[in-house]
């Protein structure tokens, strides 16, 4: 079958790559990949169950953080089973609407793990600052809003990514440098001005998350500005250590995207295998990490996993 349809300029498929330069090894590549995915799903299908489970943790940071688990189980999963396949089983092929579902997808959950992130500092600077309204302020029915507000952004800011990328034609190229059915890979492909697919691609890159970032700074600094006036140095390490997990996936999802987007950006002087396995890894670390971050760092979860868990010796 012709790459292209008959009368169209739509491709029925794409074929995907992997990472090129290395085809011939990229299955021994998939290995720990698949090992970072299995990880993931358990470590986050863990944490789901034992909040879900467990009244003491319907509070709002677990209720936020529960939402994180999902967002990354959607986020490496929209992926990793097709990027296994193309590595091991050599199955390039993805079809058109399958592809463009797939970057959806991954942009989409990006974006809304974001916004979780922010509301989570959202809840770490009223918890720190505001201890005794705490709970009146973000009440079950103020953490749903806030949830489905951070869904909707997702949604609604990622949709014309796909949407305005599907109306242009792609001619004969149809052959994606990528693992996945990246945005800015599959831009390249298009035989038509592509100017307006790459600037709102890069203004949601820059302005939503350029806002997130901004209002989880601007968090943390009244959360510092209220501990270091706390009268003890117990109390301030005490107020500071409800906000550590919180920091740690906050780093765990910012710094790998950040190299991503710069590798992206700045491509020419970034070999392409390593801007691609950059570009898998952010997909992978934050899922396979956030699970052991929270499940390390919090004292209530750490200790409902062991009570789980736990054998009792006959």
């Amino acid at each position: 079958m012709s790459p292209v349809s008959n009368g169209s300029l739509r491709p029925p498929t794409f074929l995907l790559v992997g990472i090129p330069g290395l085809e011939t090894t990229q299955h021994w590549v998939g290995i720990p990949l698949c090992s970072m995915y299995i990880v993931a799903l358990l470590g986050n299908s863990i944490v789901l169950f034992v909040i879900r489970t467990d009244p003491s943790l319907h509070e709002p940071m677990y209720l936020f953080l529960a939402m994180l688990t999902i967002t990354d189980m959607v986020l490496s999963t929209s992926t990793l089973p097709k990027m296994l396949s193309v590595f091991w089983l050599g199955e390039r092929e993805i079809e058109f609407h399958a592809c463009f579902a797939q970057m959806f997808f991954v942009h989409a959950s990006s974006l809304v793990e974001s916004g979780i992130l922010v509301a989570m500092a959202l809840d770490r600077y009223v918890a720190v600052c505001n201890p005794l309204r705490h709970a009146a302020i973000l009440k079950i029915s103020m953490v749903a809003k806030i949830a489905l507000l951070v869904l909707v952004r997702g949604l609604v800011v990622i949709a014309p990514l796909p949407l305005l990328l599907m109306k242009l034609p792609f001619c004969q190229a149809y052959i994606i440098p990528h693992s996945y059915c990246e945005h800015m890979a599959v831009v390249k492909l298009a035989c038509a001005d592509t100017t307006v697919n790459a600037a709102y691609g890069l203004v949601v890159a820059l302005l939503v998350g350029g806002l997130d970032c901004m209002s989880i700074a601007l968090s943390y600094v009244m959360i510092l500005q209220a501990v270091f006036i706390l009268p003890s140095t117990q109390a301030r390490l005490k107020a500071l250590s409800t906000c550590t997990s919180h920091v740690c996936i906050i780093l765990v999802f910012y710094v790998p995207g950040l190299f991503s987007f710069l590798a992206h950006r700045f491509s020419q002087s970034v070999p392409l295998p390593i801007h691609i396995l950059l570009a898998n890894l952010y997909l992978l670390i934050p899922p396979t990490l956030n699970p052991i971050v929270y499940g390390m760092k919090t004292k209530q979860i750490r200790n409902r996993v062991t009570r789980v868990f736990h054998v009792r010796s006959p």
